[in-house]
């Protein structure tokens, strides 16, 4: 048997594959080894590894096998744990076209971090405090560990070569995305992964509004000092969530910029989130701005499609939850960017099933109104054919037929995204229906969805389909011309 060599498997992969499922799929699988039988490899989660099961193991297996020769059974282990952080810090940034380390996402062990309370004016007291931190009350909590899939992974890895603290590039951060996509669950994991590597390190974790009304009050209270010795000289590492809220804030600024000067003169470590890029900033002090824009910028960018199931999928795992699968594509299809948002109706629809006993499933949604809230009825299989039939000219017979002509092929593989899209309908029915079985639904769904992102003017035909059903209008009006 020839030895195997990852990088060119994933490479082989990575030529055969659209880019989009490479990178969410393909690419964060980690090889541990291989024996005359069998491939070892490891993924983020259970949710993954069940993913690449379903739709991506041929996939592998021919990749593995084209360069060994042999057939070999694919063991996949779930990566979760410490043992899996360092090898995500040993690496530098990702460069592009590089692939990345593989990520897993750390365990939620929020109750152990050494958070000093910022409202504590003696230091005496520190120690007592720290031990009650973890009930502070502008101390984040989570119900969830922070869960790494496409949209976060890159920020990911950078907060945790923060965390590490060897790579001088990595400090100061400051970590941007819109409203609701993890920054401060972010924060708080960057604050875990020094805990647990050192625990002597002093860490402060504070907003905006505590950083000033506590610098407010210990100037009223003529104890500025204690204020400023506490943040400047008696921390080491500094988590400040929201520095965007301190715009027109100008004594609260100056002051940071003292702070922040300090605890980097000392070799400490300071990392900030926003809700806005630094070049956005107004009402700000240039030298703030300026030592902001310093800082290594990592942004959390909005998930795609796929993404938000993947993340459904992860928290539904970790939080114990059963749902049917086809219920993680609707709740993502309703348009949230908002990760909290879109983890918020996943809690929201199972603790809905709950009360009223009945199984999480497309069929629970709609009966309650969660799919589609503005569609006025549940759009059918037979609709979705028919609007294909008359848009693009070809008649139902040649939509279900054998034929592989690329414009009927097309044709049915837009019929078979907007079905997996649209209706309740599980996989294997909606393949039955075109005489094809559940894979070549997937693979549909997934060349369609390619097309939609890579090549607008063919994918603007599938928008134009979707705003129709979306719309409802009458089947008479349906009109559509290249």
């Amino acid at each position: 048997m020839n030895s195997l060599d990852w990088t060119h498997t994933l490479n082989s992969i990575r030529e055969a594959m659209p880019p989009a499922q490479f990178t969410n799929w393909v690419k964060p699988i980690e090889y541990i080894g291989s024996d005359d039988t069998i491939v070892r490899l490891g993924v983020p989660s259970r949710f993954h590894e069940d993913m690449i099961r379903s739709r991506y193991i041929d996939t592998l297996k021919k990749a593995i096998h084209r360069q060994t020769g042999n057939d070999l059974q694919l063991e996949f282990k779930i990566l979760i744990g410490d043992e899996n952080i360092e090898a995500s810090l040993s690496v530098p940034p990702v460069i592009p076209h590089t692939p990345p380390p593989p990520v897993i996402t750390a365990p939620d062990r929020r109750p152990t971090l050494r958070l000093i309370d910022t409202q504590s004016t003696s230091i005496d007291e520190e120690e007592s405090v720290s031990r009650q931190a973890p009930n502070a009350p502008n101390y984040p909590k989570f119900n969830t560990p922070f869960l790494v899939t496409g949209f976060n992974r890159l920020a990911y890895q950078c907060a945790m070569l923060f965390a590490e603290g060897s790579n001088s590039q990595a400090n100061p951060i400051i970590i941007q995305s819109s409203v609701g996509m993890g920054k401060t669950h972010l924060l708080s994991e960057i604050g875990e992964a020094i805990h647990r590597r050192q625990p002597s390190l002093r860490i402060r974790y504070l907003n905006f509004e505590t950083f000033t009304s506590e610098m407010v009050r210990s100037f009223n209270n003529k104890t500025a000092s204690e204020f400023q010795n506490r943040y400047r000289y008696e921390t080491d590492i500094l988590l400040f969530d929201d520095v965007a809220g301190l715009a027109g804030r100008k004594r609260s600024q100056e002051e940071l910029v003292h702070i922040f000067n300090e605890i980097l003169a000392r070799g400490g470590r300071v990392a900030f989130t926003t809700s806005q890029p630094i070049s956005r900033l107004t009402d700000f002090t240039e030298t703030l701005k300026s030592r902001l824009a310093s800082s290594l910028s990592i942004e959390i960018k909005n998930p795609t499609f796929e993404e938000k199931v993947e993340l459904l999928g992860q928290i539904s795992f970790h939080s114990q939850i059963s749902v049917d699968a086809t219920v993680l594509r609707t709740l993502a299809d309703k348009g949230q960017k908002d990760v909290r948002e879109l983890i918020g109706s996943l809690f929201r629809v199972h603790l809905q099933a709950q009360l009223e006993d009945k199984p999480l499933n497309n069929e629970f949604l709609a009966k309650e109104g969660w799919i589609h809230e503005h569609h006025k009825e549940v759009i059918t299989l037979d609709e979705i054919i028919s609007l294909v039939e008359h848009n693009f000219g070809i008649p139902r017979n040649e939509l279900i037929s054998k034929s592989r002509k690329q414009a009927i092929a097309w044709a049915r593989q837009v019929a078979m995204y907007l079905a997996r899209r649209y209706t309740l309908l599980p996989l294997e029915e909606i393949g039955k229906a075109f005489e094809r079985d559940h894979a070549t639904v997937i693979h549909a769904f997934d060349k369609v969805s390619e097309t939609i992102t890579f090549k607008p003017t063919q994918g603007y035909q599938v928008e134009f389909l979707i705003k129709k059903l979306e719309s409802r209008q009458p089947k008479d009006n349906y009109e559509f011309t290249i």
